[in-house]
């Protein structure tokens, strides 16, 4: 297995805030795109209305608990990464 250098905190936090701008927009994306599968539906017209609503607490939420997750396991790795060495 590759031996990757280990990021330093700002880096992860760095690359902990990318990855939960990125679920907590593409989680309404994706609702939004199983509901418009039939364009006319009365789902399809509601998800559209509530996209901004939907998007800002999406990155809130889902953006917040993705990001403290991917931070928390990224500096354990790092403390498990020097108390090895």
């Amino acid at each position: 297995m590759p031996d990757f250098p280990m990021p330093s905190r700002r880096a992860s936090l760095l690359i902990a805030l990318a990855l939960g701008l990125v679920g907590g927009t593409t989680y309404p994306l994706i609702d939004l795109a199983l509901a418009c599968r039939a364009t006319i539906s009365e789902a399809c017209v509601w998800s559209k209305a509530y996209l901004p609503l939907t998007l800002g607490l999406s990155l809130v939420i889902v953006g917040g608990i993705v990001t403290l997750l991917t931070y928390l396991l990224l500096v354990r790795k790092r403390q498990r990464g020097t108390n090895t060495e």
